[in-house]
């Protein structure tokens, strides 16, 4: 049986750089649905989220209380600004963590 040129170039895709993580394979299948149903596709009604300066951030890690301000230029924490949420994070934890995850925005 002869493959669709989608799943073709998914294969070449995979040869050539790896499987796509799962964040990408849902973000994909999400636009597959959306084409089939529209025959087009509209990437400005992908959900994102933004995080206006002055919103405040909290998270309780292992017993400890976090306050994060999301300010102009990234986000305070501790008297020192910082240009991801990952990055604080990481300062938190000691081990590599998504921010916007570890924070819980989605």
């Amino acid at each position: 049986m002869m493959k669709n040129t989608y799943e073709q170039k998914v294969n070449r895709w995979k040869e050539m750089h790896g499987a796509l993580s799962l964040k990408a394979q849902r973000k994909l299948n999400r636009l597959i649905k959306q084409y089939e149903k529209t025959r087009s596709i509209n990437i400005e009604n992908e959900k994102t989220t933004t995080i206006i300066p002055g919103t405040k951030l909290i998270r309780e890690f292992k017993g400890n209380k976090y306050e994060v301000l999301t300010v102009k230029d990234g986000y305070l924490f501790q008297n020192k600004v910082y240009k991801s949420l990952s990055a604080i994070a990481n300062e938190i934890t000691g081990s590599h963590w998504n921010g916007n995850k570890f924070f819980g925005v989605t």
